[in-house]
């Protein structure tokens, strides 16, 4: 698309962001209004079709009609008007939901910077939004050396839209790649994805696959365009290498040119095929002289008229997969679609035997069998605990801590008898594949890397019991200073201290009012059963992190910050409830959230309020143990900002399948 703009009008920006998670609406109204309050602006009514307001000469206009909006905020600036204008349509049969953000600057004032208005980035973090292609991150990408050949087919895919920026890793520095990718990502979110190394491993890895005249090294980037073919490029330096000479010598200024070469390749980038067929009808839309099914109407006669053969085909095809309703079986209450085939018999399953002539064994009565026994052997302790439970008076504050465990002793044999199960019924019998030497080997070596795993634990703990005890000093002078007794109340009395995961779970679901825990409890109960000593470490952790969920959810649902959960921690003060950052990660890596092998295992329930369809993936967790085995994960999605204003969590237990697992 050629420019048309008139001569006083500078473009600054141009992103067309595809999202297909609906409704597009709240989440960008939210993000949105976020950002102009920041800039004095009262909060907009959600309920409201039409909002307008000025605040010292800036002036900000908020519409929508059913599924589709316009949001225009002009600011003053020296010598013209900054005019950050977006628009946008939800999903309509045979098109992508879609947003279009647009900064340009009117009059003939001093030229500013271009760069992402402020809201881009927030509004990245709600769902996973594409170019159309590629997912475009809120912050850097950090790619290992497992991932380079994922991360190439990325820079490769045909249908990609924007600039790739990577950042090289600079040895003068440990530092510096990491803050030149910030630096890079915040300013060209929505137009760009910003990816750094995570290694030199990982660059060397990706410069042998790239070749020598495509490859980025020394602390330089490269803006990768699109279309790319790395095996098939016949202009190398038309993907623009900056050197690490030039970046350290220069500093940000330096970075600033590639940012505007980024913002120039995008500005008046031709619109997708979909967007430039329903942006007029859109306008038309919140102008109220068009209707809304006129949306879905303008995508298919664009489609039609693009391409009439392929549109024929696909009626034609759509023809062909009609066929009559298959017959319906139900069966212990679940309904299974019988064969097309009336002729097709049904064949029991059969299993292969490879001789052995011992039958397998029950797996469920066999995990009946366990469970019963450990039933028995604890039968006096429960009769004691549930004795103890119902008693009034005196007892009452003990009941709960006995009902409580009392429910994780129940869950406890539940997760028993699942894990026997499962074991018996899926389980091989073992084999012995080398020699009792090669296998001790092979368990020392094990033992010994978890063994330096618990060394580097034990060390952090010290340090942190350390600077605990020394924050409770200050704290207990400040209160003498004051003539306050130190020890004069019960500080104690109310002081939780979880003694496995289940146990802080089932607290948890008691206790906090702005987290809600899902149906985790059977891969919560695998770890306190396999792993009893460490357990209770990761309960204490799995504790704090929830109780902090729980502070900010109901901080951020009031509208007292604004920020989301790593902010919360990042910025934290004495008054929050907050946990390191380094526990925290906000994103998984795309060759995790793009594959439904792992994806699917991180999608959980939720309410149809947070997602229409009742489920969603969850990729923001805590890491209750960094490294090591297990290195369990705590799962959460944050809808504190949204129709719940609650934390979701979905899962607690042992680290989910990635791309080292499998």
């Amino acid at each position: 698309m050629t420019s048309t703009m008139p001569p006083n009008v500078t473009r600054l920006y141009q992103a067309v962001l595809r999202d297909v998670r609906a409704p597009i609406s709240i989440r960008l109204r939210r993000v949105f209004s976020e950002w102009a309050a920041e800039k004095g602006f009262p909060a907009a009514n959600p309920g409201s079709p039409l909002t307008e307001h000025e605040v010292n000469g800036a002036r900000l206009r908020m519409e929508r009609r059913g599924d589709c909006g316009r949001y225009i905020l002009d600011e003053p600036c020296d010598g013209g008007v900054l005019q950050t204008r977006v628009i946008y349509a939800e999903s309509v049969p045979g098109m992508t939901g879609w947003v279009m953000v647009t900064a340009d600057q009117r009059g003939h004032g001093a030229p500013l910077s271009a760069q992402a208005p402020g809201f881009v980035p927030a509004y990245l973090r709600t769902a996973r939004i594409t170019d159309g292609a590629v997912h475009l991150e809120d912050s850097p990408l950090v790619v290992d050396e497992e991932e380079v050949d994922r991360f190439v087919h990325t820079l490769a895919e045909p249908l990609r839209r924007v600039p790739v920026v990577v950042v090289s890793v600079d040895s003068s520095s440990s530092d510096a790649a990491p803050s030149r990718a910030r630096y890079l990502s915040a300013a060209t979110a929505g137009v760009a994805l910003v990816a750094r190394f995570g290694d030199l491993r990982t660059q060397d890895r990706f410069n042998q696959v790239m070749g020598h005249e495509l490859g980025v090294f020394g602390g330089g980037i490269r803006t990768y365009l699109a279309p790319f073919d790395p095996a098939a490029e016949r202009y190398p330096y038309r993907h623009r290498p900056m050197g690490g000479g030039m970046i350290r010598n220069e500093g940000d200024r330096a970075l600033d040119k590639a940012i505007e070469g980024v913002i120039g390749a995008t500005a008046y980038m031709r619109l997708p095929d979909e967007v430039i067929a329903t942006l007029r009808v859109v306008n038309r839309v919140l102008a109220g002289r068009s209707e809304l099914r006129e949306i879905a109407e303008a995508v298919h006669s664009a489609r039609a008229v693009a391409d009439p053969a392929r549109e024929e085909l696909r009626r034609r095809m759509m023809a062909k997969t009609v066929r009559p309703a298959p017959a319906m079986v139900v069966e212990d209450s679940r309904t299974e679609i019988a064969s097309q085939s009336p002729s097709a018999e049904p064949k029991a399953p059969q299993r292969e035997n490879a001789g052995a002539s011992v039958p397998a064994p029950d797996p469920s009565e066999l995990a009946q069998s366990v469970a019963e026994s450990v039933v028995k052997e604890l039968r006096t302790d429960l009769e004691s605990a549930l004795s103890l439970a119902a008693t009034s008076g005196p007892l009452m504050d003990e009941s709960h801590g006995v009902s409580r465990q009392l429910a994780v002793l129940t869950a406890h044999v539940a997760g028993l008898r699942d894990i026997v199960g499962a074991r018996c019924g899926n389980e091989e019998p073992p084999h012995v594949t080398g020699s009792d030497t090669e296998r001790l080997i092979g368990e020392l070596e094990t033992l010994r890397a978890e063994h330096k795993v618990l060394l580097g634990e034990y060390e952090e703990a010290v340090s942190d019991i350390r600077r605990m005890t020394e924050r409770v000093r200050h704290l207990e002078r400040k209160l003498a200073e004051t003539g306050q007794s130190v020890y004069g109340t019960a500080l104690g009395d109310d002081l939780f201290e979880p003694a496995s995961l289940m146990e802080t779970l089932i607290e948890a679901r008691q206790r906090l009012t702005h987290v809600v825990i899902g149906d985790t409890d059977a891969a919560a109960t695998r770890l306190d059963l396999h792993h009893p000593a460490l357990s209770r470490i990761w309960a204490a952790k799995a504790w704090d992190a929830l109780r902090a969920l729980d502070d900010f959810a109901r901080a951020r649902s009031s509208c007292q910050f604004a920020g989301g959960f790593y902010d919360w921690c990042a910025t934290g003060s004495a008054d929050r409830l907050t946990i390191p950052v380094g526990m925290l990660s906000m994103r998984e890596s795309q060759s995790v959230a793009n594959r439904p092998k792992f994806s699917a295992p991180r999608t959980f329930a939720v309410p149809r309020e947070v997602d229409p369809s009742g489920r969603l993936l969850m990729e923001a967790h805590v890491k209750l143990r960094p490294v090591g085995y297990p290195a369990p994960r705590l799962y959460f999605h944050d809808d504190s900002g949204g129709a719940t204003g609650k934390i979701w969590v979905g899962y607690v237990g042992d680290h989910l399948p990635n791309t080292r697992t499998n």
